[in-house]
């Protein structure tokens, strides 16, 4: 079954069409042509909730994203190309607010992996089609929806995680450099950063100096030190103790590189 291609709305005057802000906007992504029309259905039976697109593939699903700024995209946990992992955290790079739901038949693993890459929930795809948009706006509004048989393998991935594998949810740092911290935490090299977040080498070198710059440091070595700390702070709200080796940074490092 063939695509359904979205096209950005606009008006007569080429402007985008302005946003209907009483309504929770909705993007759908699924490789099945169907199941887009069912959910598709399902939502416009609320409502409180306006379809901004359907789409079926990765990339459609991230253009529309950019332009329609959804609250929630309901993505198939296997949207074409490659599932819908790898898609989370490009939508949420550039579109930070927008709340992100997967769906599925029968597929917890690919559920943990998205919730672990960003998305706030997953639903299963016998839902009733009314508690569908109900959780649709659910979502919109900030609820994270998490079946309860996905509880106790979250709390296990918890338990597993590394305190460096994880970021604060409010940072001065951005996504975009926290993953490069994490790399520089690796040992990785600049090349290592260009192949693992597909960048440029002029841009990971902007990412460093920004990170530099924030933390007031001169060394991707201080990069470490200082990040680790700062994560904790951020995570705690407070200054928690100096690990046992590490050692505060001199007062000039404050004032920052120039």
């Amino acid at each position: 079954m063939s695509t359904t291609s979205i096209r950005p709305a606009r008006s007569a005057l080429g402007a985008r069409v302005a946003p209907d802000c009483s309504r929770a906007r909705v993007l759908i992504a699924d490789g099945d042509g169907l199941a887009r029309r069912m959910m598709r259905d399902a939502l416009r039976r609320a409502d409180r909730v306006a379809i901004v697109g359907t789409v079926g593939d990765a990339r459609e699903a991230l253009e529309c994203a950019r332009y329609y700024r959804p609250a929630v995209l309901l993505t198939d946990t296997a949207l074409p190309p490659c599932g819908c992992v790898e898609l989370i955290p490009k939508v949420l790079l550039d579109t930070p607010d927008t709340r992100i739901l997967t769906i599925s038949a029968d597929d917890d693993d690919a559920a943990l992996a998205a919730l672990r890459a960003g998305a706030v929930g997953h639903i299963s795809k016998d839902v009733e089609p009314d508690e569908l948009a109900r959780l649709a706006i659910r979502a919109a509004h900030g609820e994270a929806l998490v079946p309860q048989r996905l509880l106790m393998p979250l709390l296990e991935l918890l338990r597993e995680l590394p305190v460096a594998g994880w970021r604060p949810l409010h940072s001065c740092l951005t996504t975009r450099e926290w993953q490069v911290v994490e790399l520089l935490t690796d040992g990785a090299s600049t090349e290592r950063i260009v192949e693992q977040l597909v960048l440029s080498p002029t841009t990971v070198y902007s990412h460093v100096k920004s990170v530099m710059r924030k933390l007031g440091v001169h060394s991707r070595h201080d990069v470490v030190l200082v990040a680790g700390r700062l994560r904790r702070e951020e995570a705690w709200g407070e200054k928690p103790p100096l690990p046992p080796n590490e050692v505060p940074p001199s007062p000039a490092a404050g004032r920052g590189s120039h």
